[in-house]
């Protein structure tokens, strides 16, 4: 009886490599995938916990101070906030909305620790009524909206901030939230060793119809490679994190929330649109609202999309956008990052829009989508606000219409990779 032999053939070298080289391109194809899904799993989270902490933020923010806290310019015998008596590139401050309210402010920031409190830390305190500037007639403890106050007239007070009730108190009240207390999770103040919290929040005010309205903006701080850092609001006489929030050579301003005013009827990027000195170029004509809307000249307030200001694009006309918004450079300017997507912007009448599809450098299409359309606002809603000056001094106020200004956090980037990730804002009855 014979055998019979079986020739086995091994796998060559060559397809050994071709086998490997498929396989590794699988796995790479997978690991791909990761990056992503993180992602997606903190934007989900973002999601979720963003109105989580507002809501936080909301009932802090209540158990401090009522409506019956704020006045109004009007009792400090101010009838219109003056141009004047504002300095350090705050001029833009002109004129105020109907009688009794006035439009976005936000709170005092504390710069330096304050003596007799050893047990609280009011760096980076927000100060509500801007009362340590108030008290001690100066802004050297303090930014303020009114870094040189405002009002000379009976009773012969100068305000530094949102205008308190008189009738209640003669002195500013003394309303603080600290910046411990602005993380998500809250970390006592007497921590010495603490874990970076996930979020952080900051706030301003302004009065409407008679009500008290608040804007929350949550936001976290990340470093390299996504790493958690604690976010500080400026202190001492530099800003927080990087030198581009500072107003010009007038120092430094609170970051968050930043706030951009309108361009004027010069070109949007020209020096005559700058309302404030240093404030730069202002935000594009696409947001003033059209007289009437129309299917074949679109606007933001159908759309929701701005586009090319360089000229008429789709039966519109420009909107203000241009490549220079973004120079060559690594970090988009402070006051563009409004065009970032995923942001998220408070404007003068309380609406609350997000950025679908925006922009970062110069590459990117000319272009910004927001989530929705710009609700329009009725013309006899539609008051003068302090943000706004006349073309000529003495002249009269021109009548805003639509969206005059922009708030929302600046996504800074410093030289040790720190950044503000915008998550939510809501605007809501205080």
């Amino acid at each position: 009886m014979t055998a019979r032999r079986t020739n086995l053939r091994a796998f060559s070298l060559i397809e050994l490599l071709l086998s490997v080289f498929i396989l590794a391109i699988g796995i790479i194809s997978v690991s791909a995938l990761f990056p992503a899904g993180i992602a997606q799993q903190q934007q989900t989270t973002d999601d979720l916990l963003g109105t989580v902490v507002a809501e936080q933020a909301l009932g802090l923010l209540r158990s401090r101070v009522s409506p019956e806290d704020f006045g109004t310019f009007e009792e400090f015998g101010i009838g219109t906030v003056l141009a004047s008596s504002i300095q350090n590139g705050n001029s833009s401050y002109v004129f105020r909305p109907s009688a009794g309210d006035w439009s976005w402010i936000r709170p005092g920031v504390i710069r330096n620790d304050q003596p007799g409190t050893a047990n609280v830390n009011e760096v980076g305190a927000i100060d509500i009524f801007s009362t340590l500037a108030q008290n001690a007639g100066n802004t050297t403890d303090e930014f303020c909206e009114f870094p040189s106050g405002i009002g000379t007239t009976y009773p012969n007070v100068r305000l530094f901030g949102a205008p308190y009730n008189s009738s209640r108190t003669t002195f500013a009240p003394p309303v603080i939230v600290t910046q411990r207390e602005r993380w998500w999770p809250t970390v006592p103040e007497d921590a010495q060793a603490f874990a970076p919290p996930t979020y952080a929040w900051d706030c301003m005010f302004r009065r409407t119809g008679g009500k008290v309205q608040v804007a929350i903006f949550v936001f976290r701080v990340t470093g390299v490679g996504g790493a958690k850092k604690s976010y500080v609001s400026p202190s001492g006489n530099l800003p927080a994190l990087d030198n581009a929030v500072t107003n010009g050579s007038s120092g430094p301003f609170p970051p968050v929330p930043y706030r951009r005013v309108l361009a004027t009827t010069a070109p949007a990027n020209s020096a005559a649109a700058t309302t404030g000195p240093a404030l730069g170029n202002q935000v594009p004509l696409g947001w003033q609202q059209p007289a009437t809307l129309s299917l074949t000249a679109q606007t933001p307030f159908t759309t929701g999309l701005i586009k090319d200001g360089t000229a008429a694009t789709a039966g519109a006309p420009g909107q203000g956008l241009t490549i220079d918004d973004f120079p060559a450079a690594a970090v988009p300017p402070v006051h563009q990052q409004w065009q970032l997507s995923g942001q998220w912007i408070v404007d003068n009448n309380g609406n609350v829009h997000r950025v679908a599809v925006g922009r970062r450098n110069r590459n990117d299409p000319i272009q910004v989508r927001l989530s929705a359309p710009i609700p329009r606002t009725q013309n006899a809603q539609v008051f003068d606000d302090y943000e706004l000056r006349p073309a000529t001094p003495g002249a009269a106020d021109p009548a805003p219409q639509g969206v005059r200004t922009l708030h929302y956090v600046p996504a800074i980037i410093d030289a040790n990779g720190t950044q503000l990730v915008p998550v939510y804002a809501t605007v809501r009855d205080l």
